[in-house]
């Protein structure tokens, strides 16, 4: 629960990467970079000084390099910061860039920043496959190699794949495998549609670099069909909802959003595009993992007196379409209010990334229709669930 003290916080504006395919053209580019591209073209865009800025919050799940496990220093050197401002990565999982926001929200209530960058990058591309063993050698046999990344969407503890926990979701909330096809591919017709309308592209900064020119969410299908979804297989049981269509897409790329007190916005004659009102996480059952948003959500609407009819709009992380169908079947959200420019099955899930894009995409939207308040969420691996609660200035 974050402290309540009467001080405004504002989302003063942000900017993402375009999301690049797995193995795509964002495939070789370190998951810094990506953050250090996003930041300047905010900055930029702002014409923000840089020493101007406090703090420096760096979410990212999975280091596919060395260089990420100093992300949030090295974001803060490479974007023109202060040498004396600090920086710090953080890990909860799929919720990592809205723990972003409201570990931001915080230092600022306590009077420890006035302006804090925030940033989330994921490379999956990159994502090492490790060796053990090999340090000290072994006696007898070869070396065991285990892939990172598939290691990390597994659950050991629970022992379950996080497919299956959606799996578990769509039993429970008798979701169909027709119903997850067509919500996959009516994820790519609404980002479709706002990529046609001009809705997306503000929200860019575009990769050039050497032979890399990426301007576009590359895993998104303009051309998929609903047929050619339902033909797709399921993945992890053999009767089951989730096949490759509608998971959330394995990609690459980065977020970073600057958030500011009332003073600084007017010391700095800025116009925020959203208020932080509050936030919550809490913990669920691993097995059914991608429920977490509803008891997040629902604590969060209990805290601030607030319904869900109260709320205009919902952007809650699409980890899987089951797992999000379930979480809408529970909290009874109309299918108008939510993710109406598509989400991670379309655009695709850069894990670090993902809340702080969905939040920026959100404060974007209440902007654009001049709604007044929207929740994003995700649910989060190992049984968690995270909420952010914004205004519209």
């Amino acid at each position: 629960m974050m402290g309540q003290n009467g001080r405004k916080v504002f989302i003063v504006s942000g900017k993402r990467t375009p999301f690049g395919k797995f193995g795509g053209s964002l495939g070789g580019v370190n998951p810094v970079d990506l953050a250090v591209i996003a930041t300047k073209a905010l900055l930029e865009e702002l014409k923000i000084n840089p020493e101007s800025i406090d703090q420096v919050i760096f979410a990212n799940v999975i280091p596919s390099t060395p260089d990420t496990l100093y992300a949030g220093r090295h974001l803060a050197l490479k974007s023109g910061l202060k040498v004396e401002t600090p920086g710090i990565v953080i890990n909860r999982l799929c919720g990592s860039g809205i723990q972003t926001l409201i570990d931001g929200k915080r230092l600022i209530q306590t009077y420890e920043a006035e302006c804090v960058l925030l940033a989330g990058a994921e490379n999956m591309s990159m994502v090492p496959h490790l060796t053990y063993g090999a340090r000290f050698g072994t006696k007898y046999g070869g070396l065991k190699s285990q892939d990172l990344l598939l290691d990390t969407l597994f659950d050991k503890h629970a022992q379950l794949p996080m497919g299956i926990t959606a799996e578990n979701l769509a039993k429970e909330y008798t979701i169909s495998k027709d119903d997850s096809d067509t919500f996959a591919y009516e994820s790519h017709q609404k980002a479709k549609a706002a990529y046609e309308k001009g809705f997306i592209q503000p929200e860019m900064a575009s990769v050039k670099i050497d032979k890399i020119d990426c301007s576009k969410d590359e895993h998104l299908r303009e051309d998929v069909s609903l047929e050619e979804m339902k033909k797709l297989k399921p993945t992890f049981k053999k009767e089951g909802t989730v096949t490759a269509g509608s998971a959330s897409g394995i990609v690459d790329g980065a977020c970073a959003i600057l958030i500011a007190s009332e003073d600084y916005v007017k010391k700095h004659n800025l116009k925020p595009i959203a208020e932080i009102i509050d936030g919550e996480v809490v913990g669920v059952d691993p097995a059914k993992m991608g429920i977490g948003p509803v008891p997040a959500i629902n604590k969060l609407l209990k805290k601030q007196g607030k319904s869900i009819s109260e709320i205009d709009l919902f952007e809650i992380n699409e980890a899987f379409a089951p797992q999000v169908i379930a979480c809408m079947k529970a909290l009874e959200i109309p299918k108008e209010k939510f993710n109406i420019w598509g989400g991670a099955v379309a655009l695709g899930h850069p894990l670090g990334a993902t809340g702080l894009k969905i939040t920026l995409t959100l404060a974007r939207q209440l902007q654009q229709y001049g709604k007044s308040f929207g929740i994003s969420s995700a649910c989060i691996g190992g049984g968690q669930g995270i909420a952010l609660l914004i205004k519209k200035v």
